[in-house]
């Protein structure tokens, strides 16, 4: 790929692999509302990771807001949190 500009190797990436972010999208989606969080580790990682995700639909311009992230903390709780559900 020999292309005279920065940008122009740009353009060609993103209409490249334009598709996988909608892919990656669905992805954190799915994974933010289906995983369940454990007792074997520690709390603060996992939801720290769960943030993360947020984040990455962000700059994947799929903003969630807080209150959908908090929700979907909420429910992946495993069984020893139920007196927070």
């Amino acid at each position: 790929m020999h292309l005279e500009s920065s940008t122009a190797v740009w353009d060609k990436l993103a209409r490249t692999y334009e598709g996988k972010g909608k892919q990656t999208v669905a992805s954190l989606i799915g994974e933010l509302f289906r995983d369940t969080l454990s007792d074997d580790s520690a709390m603060q990682p996992q939801l720290d990771a769960m943030l993360h995700k947020k984040h990455l639909l962000c700059t994947l311009d799929q903003p969630l807001n807080d209150s959908l992230v908090a929700i979907a903390m909420v429910i992946s709780l495993p069984p020893s949190y139920s007196t927070l559900r």
